[in-house]
């Protein structure tokens, strides 16, 4: 039995309103900083808040009161303010939430009554704040002086909570985009048709890119540990710079969460509604395919958190012009093996399984790290460990804050490596990707990579930000040629060979140094200096790249380049 993604929206939603609904939040979008400035307070006390280890999600008002309750504990009342000026101004948290304390003496009305707003109304019962969003960056190729470089985003974004305790949350965000990025991206424009990190785009001046970006979504309570997410955005799931399991490299698509958090427990349920893009041929709809994860994730100790997760692609071809019609039933069911189900429905669809952990010791580190396994045969690892069917990767990163006791100043350190032909799958449209590109690593597979990271809070207001990465890729030779388990978009059926060694095909060497320093003129207003170097060995497309810009901002997070 089929159904879609808004019937089983509207299904929770009728089965929600049976309980007593508790305070609405919209979260901090994937990839905010905010992350970061959480991750440190985790780390700084030793133990977890109440958002959740490896889950990107904070909501606005629970990431207020968590912060400062966990700076606060313990502290002594003379030492407080030294104490929160030192962990990343929480009064940032205090401005997102239109704290009163913060009003505006030199406010136009509703007119940036509140610092981080442009436009709030706040009553007893609901909140709305509508806010511009504006990117304008320009960049000069010192290797294609000739390819001028820019980015011009405007758009809005609204959120707030209307009906109080016992509401919904929610959150809009749109832009208008045209975009030219550095020449290397003509793998993924020619190639796979597609913008790196958006849906649909045509052609702008030529060698340039116009897009539209809408993400939004609704939030309600079921009873007080059960909470649902409704809408358009992406997810990440992970600790690490990178994602194995679920990263946000792919553009934004349709989704149902439901996220149910007791005790020690949290229990998140992910139903989704992929796009299986192909070259457009007139006025037709592209194919949809539906994945389906769940993670159970356990705080062994206060500062230990292992995740167990299952994810599975799938599509269901079933009307007369082949195209998907609607989610498998079978794969709702919110406590089940999916592999299992997998099974009794024909062992068709793409299955796999994943650990995560995360341990934070010494109020300095954070140890973290994931293994993916998408099919194995224990008999050939033990005796034939190139056989292509060992189809696994794993993470193992490390953060260390206020290195040589330097306030503010932070190191990560991350290494991932996947095996050839993970991620793939016989069936192209359930390989492990949305709108031709990577739903986790966006190398795909068969590639190994060192990621290092420093951040430094200068002041409370510049930010200083350098990445470095190295990576080995062996890679098919081309798009239409041997396939040697690189490109997660092809059939493994047209493998090389039954052995499939690491590295295999055209071996290439990867090296990757931005540079980006920020500041923040005023409540998310930020005005950049940026530097890219980047070097690809064995290549033909654009081998060289060294970008130098610079732009303004507003409401919108910087966009990397960082594949």
């Amino acid at each position: 039995m089929i159904i879609s993604m808004k019937k089983l929206f509207f299904l929770s939603l009728i089965l929600a309103t049976g309980f007593n609904a508790f305070c609405q939040d919209n979260y901090y979008p994937v990839g905010s900083p905010v992350y970061h400035w959480l991750d440190r307070n985790d780390i700084s006390k030793n133990y977890f808040q109440k958002n959740v280890p490896s889950i990107n999600q904070a909501g606005r008002i629970s990431s207020a009161k968590n912060i400062e309750f966990v700076c606060l504990t313990g502290i002594s009342d003379s030492l407080k303010p030294q104490f929160l000026n030192s962990l990343n101004k929480p009064s940032y948290f205090r401005i997102e939430n239109l704290d009163d304390s913060l009003l505006s003496k030199r406010k136009l009305g509703n007119i940036y009554k509140y610092p981080a707003a442009f436009y709030a109304i706040k009553g007893d019962d609901y909140t709305i704040v509508v806010n511009p969003v504006i990117g304008f960056n320009v960049g000069y190729d010192a290797k294609d002086p000739k390819r001028k470089l820019f980015q011009n985003s405007r758009g809005a974004e609204i959120r707030g909570n209307i009906g109080g305790s016992k509401g919904v949350g929610f959150y809009s965000y749109f832009t208008d985009n045209q975009i030219r990025l550095p020449a290397f991206t003509g793998y993924y424009t020619d190639s796979l048709g597609v913008t790196p990190n958006e849906l649909f785009w045509k052609k702008f001046k030529k060698t340039g890119s116009d897009f539209f970006q809408a993400r939004g979504y609704v939030t309600f309570s079921a009873a007080k540990y059960i909470h649902f997410q409704f809408g358009h955005d992406k997810n990440f799931i992970g600790s690490g710079y990178r994602s194995l399991i679920l990263s946000d490299f792919s553009p934004q698509y349709l989704f149902f969460k439901i996220n149910t958090s007791i005790g020690k427990f949290n229990y998140q349920n992910l139903f989704t509604q992929f796009t299986d893009y192909s070259t457009i041929t007139g006025n037709t709809l592209f194919n949809k395919k539906y994945g389906a994860f769940h993670r159970l994730g356990i705080n062994v100790t206060r500062n230990l958190n292992i995740g167990l997760n299952e994810m599975i692609i799938f599509d269901r071809q079933q009307d007369s012009t082949g195209k998907s019609t609607g989610y498998d039933l079978n794969y709702l069911n919110p406590v089940i093996f999916y592999r299992a189900v997998e099974s009794n429905l024909g062992s068709r669809d793409n299955a796999m399984v994943a650990l995560d952990f995360k341990w934070i010791f010494l109020r300095k580190f954070s140890l973290y790290g994931q293994f993916v396994l998408d099919e194995f045969v224990l008999k050939q690892i033990k005796n034939d460990p190139d056989w292509w069917g060992n189809k696994y990767g794993y993470q193992l990163g490390m953060k260390y804050i206020n290195v040589a006791d330097i306030k503010n100043f932070d190191l990560q350190v991350e290494y991932n490596r996947v095996r050839p032909y993970t991620y793939s799958h016989y069936r192209t449209s359930q390989s492990y990707s949305n709108f031709n590109q990577a739903l986790a690593h966006p190398l795909g597979s068969n590639f190994s990579e060192w990621t290092g990271i420093l951040k430094y809070q200068v002041k409370e207001k510049i930010f200083l930000n350098l990445t470095q990465i190295y990576a080995l890729k062996g890679s098919d030779y081309a798009v239409n040629g041997l396939n040697y388990g690189s490109n997660i978009l092809r059939n493994y059926d047209t493998r090389q060979s039954s052995q499939a060694p690491f590295l295999q095909g055209n071996k290439q060497q990867l090296m990757i140094t931005s540079f980006t320093a920020s500041y923040m003129l005023k409540h998310n207003l930020f005005i950049d200096a940026n530097i890219l170097y980047r070097n690809l060995t064995n290549s033909n497309l654009a081998p060289n790249t060294f970008v130098i810009g610079g732009g303004v901002r507003l409401n919108i997070p910087e966009r990397k380049i960082n594949y």
